[in-house]
This record gives structure tokens, sequence and C-alpha cells, in this order.
């Protein structure tokens, strides 16, 4: 007989018996405020160098923290946090060019033209690290351009004062607190949400002119068929949106657009992007809630429930489940789905959404009925009554 050992757990139950002796040695748990900075960072990078930059400032920040080195991590996590603002005045490049230039003008004076060389852009274009050569107290200068205010400028700069009294090779470790790291980190954290505030209602303006624009949704001259590539491809990557910038424009109302030439089209597209970021926060996703979701599946409710809500006709057939869709009382087509979870219906041919307040299963026969005091359906009443 061979006995067999699980020795992944004698080695965690080693570890963690030795971290008990020796609470100097243990690996502290990462804090969430470590990540803050990434939903500042672009979903969908131009380039799987820019990705890589990220994955390796953000491995660092980890790895210092991880080993007590908050001075260290602390550098590491400036860098992010510059990345993240020339993500900003990168944008601020599309949404106000001419301006952007004057200003780089006026900030660069006879080193102007150098800054368009290819040596510092990419294709011919400006990209995040273009403005790396500009230096850190003077680059927040640009954001003048979207309000910045001599109070938030005066404490950006602060940061960078800070930083440099810790990254000069000075042969002191002048960061060894976890607590005075922590709270270096929220201030970051807090100052790029000032920075790209900045911006929102400029690139809420830009996303709806964009989207509107025949060569953005017309599915015949537009760069790609499929709504969700179109989305992604042309906007979300081009303009290198971030998880915050995002949550901006998914709260758009789809009534936005309306008598908008091609509104249909443009709903779908909006809808693909509320899509994107809702896969991008799986703990609140819900399909009923996803305007692009329901229209994937117009007439088409028995694929919705295989496919969103994962319950498989033939496995309810097989094993004598309830397969939930259902005729709708509201326009006789059997496209009724019904979330059993979530306690919601919505009808893929009338689109009417209806909760358990509105409709419930009569007791007798299962039939859906409407909620109006009544506590069995027409048909087992008038059963009832003729009967009797």
């Amino acid at each position: 007989m061979t006995l067999e050992f699980d020795t992944s757990k004698i080695s965690e139950a080693i570890m963690k018996a030795f971290e008990s002796e020796h609470p100097e040695y243990a690996i502290p748990e990462l804090p969430d405020e470590l990540f803050k900075m990434l939903e500042y960072l672009p979903e969908e990078f131009a380039d799987e160098t820019e990705e890589k930059y990220i994955e390796a400032l953000m491995l660092a920040a980890q790895t210092s923290y991880e080993n007590g080195l908050y001075q260290f991590a602390y550098v590491q996590y400036h860098m992010l946090f510059m990345t993240a603002v020339y993500y900003a005045i990168l944008k601020v490049s599309v949404l106000h060019e001419e301006e952007l230039k004057k200003a780089l003008d006026y900030l660069l004076k006879d080193r102007y033209a150098d800054f368009w060389k290819e040596t510092n852009t990419k294709n011919g274009k400006l990209y995040f690290g273009s403005f790396a050569v500009i230096s850190e107290s003077d680059v927040f200068m640009l954001l003048r351009v979207v309000g910045l205010d001599n109070s938030l400028l005066g404490e950006l700069q602060k940061l960078v004062q800070e930083r440099n009294k810790y990254a000069h090779a000075n042969g002191q470790l002048q960061l060894t607190s976890d607590e005075l790291f922590m709270e270096a980190l929220n201030s970051y954290n807090a100052k790029i949400q000032r920075v790209v505030d900045l911006l929102k209602n400029d690139l809420i303006v830009f996303y709806k002119k964009t989207i509107s624009e025949p060569d953005f949704y017309d599915p015949e001259i537009r760069a790609y068929l499929d709504p969700d590539e179109q989305i992604i491809q042309e906007f979300i990557k081009e303009y290198s949106l971030s998880r915050i910038e995002l949550n901006w424009l998914r709260k758009i109302r789809m009534s936005d657009f309306d008598g908008c030439e091609g509104d249909d089209e443009i709903k779908t597209l909006h809808g693909a992007l509320i899509h994107y970021y809702r896969e991008l926060t799986q703990d609140e996703y819900q399909p009923f809630d996803d305007p692009y979701v329901l229209y994937k599946y117009k007439n088409n409710a028995a694929e919705f429930v295989e496919r969103e809500l994962e319950i498989s006709a033939y496995e309810c057939g097989k094993e004598g489940g309830e397969f939930p869709v259902y005729e709708c009382p509201e326009c006789g087509e059997e496209q009724l789905v019904y979330d059993a979870e979530a306690g919601r219906f919505h009808c893929f041919s009338c689109d009417q959404n209806f909760t358990t307040d509105k409709l419930s299963f009569c007791p007798n026969c299962g039939q859906l009925m409407y909620n109006n005091g009544e506590s069995v359906c027409d048909d087992c009443f008038e059963h009832a009554l003729n009967k009797d």
C-alpha cells in the first residue's frame, strides 16, 4: 500500500508554524490600496511593451512591500502614478490638441521641435512616454489646459519633491514604516483621482461625438463589423481608457442618443461599452441590466438562458428541471425569461420587465399570472366555477 501526501499542505503548515514563531519573517498581506493605481491605467494597451512596463512596475512595488522595503516600494509607486498622469495628458492631447501644442511650445521653447521627433514618438504619434522628457514638476503645467488650479498644482509638485528626498543615493533608508508608506500611498491615490476628474466632462462629450459619427457607427464603413471589436479597438484601446473613465461613460443613458442618425447602431456600440465594463466587474454584473446583452438575444430567449444564466435545456429535460422560458402575458410570445436568483422577468420580444411583485406562478397550475390580488390564475378560477 502506497501512502500519498499533499506536500503543498505540509509546506504551508510548516511555513505558518515558522511565521508564528518568527513574525519578523512573515510576508505581509498586500493592501488593496497598492493596486488602486491600476484603475487609472489603460484596460487595453497600445502594444505589449506598454503592458509589460506596467506589470514590471507593479511587480517591483509588490515585491518591495512584501520585503519591508517601503522606500523602494514608494519610489516604484510614484512611477506608476506618473505613468497614470502621462496617460491623462495623452488624452488631453486628443481632447484639446491645439491648446496642448501651445502649452508644450511655451513650456519647451527651443526644445519643442525635438519633442515631436521619431525618438520621442511611436509611429509618428505621441504615447504616454513622450511626456517623460519633461521635468516632472513642469509636466503638470500641461494640465492647465483642462483647468488645473494652483492649489492642486502645488500638491502635485510637492509629491515630486518628496520623491526626490527618497530616491537619491544618500546611503539612508528614511521610509521604514508601513504606516508612513500607507499614508503616502493614499495621498497618491487621492491625487490621481483629482487629476483624471479634470478630464471627465470633456471625455464624455468626446465619446458621444465620436460614436455618433458615421465613420465610427456605420457597419458598412467602420473598421470592425463586430460592435464589441469596434468599441474595444477603435475607442477603448485607441484612447487608452481606464476603468475609472469607462465607469463615467457607461453611465450615459441610451436615451441620450434618441433621434440621432444611426441611433440603433450607436446604441448597440454604447451597449457594447457597457457590457465591456460589466465584464471587468463581474461581482456587480447582472445580465438583465446589460442593454447590449438584451439586444444581442432579441427574440432568442432560449439562447440567453443557455449562455447567460447557464441553464441547459437538455439537462432540464433529462433531470426534470424547469427551463425558465415562458409565454409573455403582455405580448403572448414565448420569449419571457425568469431569473429566479434575481426575482426578475424580461421579455425578449416586447422588452417588458417584471418583478415578482408584478408576476407570479399560479399555485394550482404553474401558469404565469399578474398579481392582481387573486390567489389563482383566471383559468383555474374559471375551471373552479364551471366545476361547481
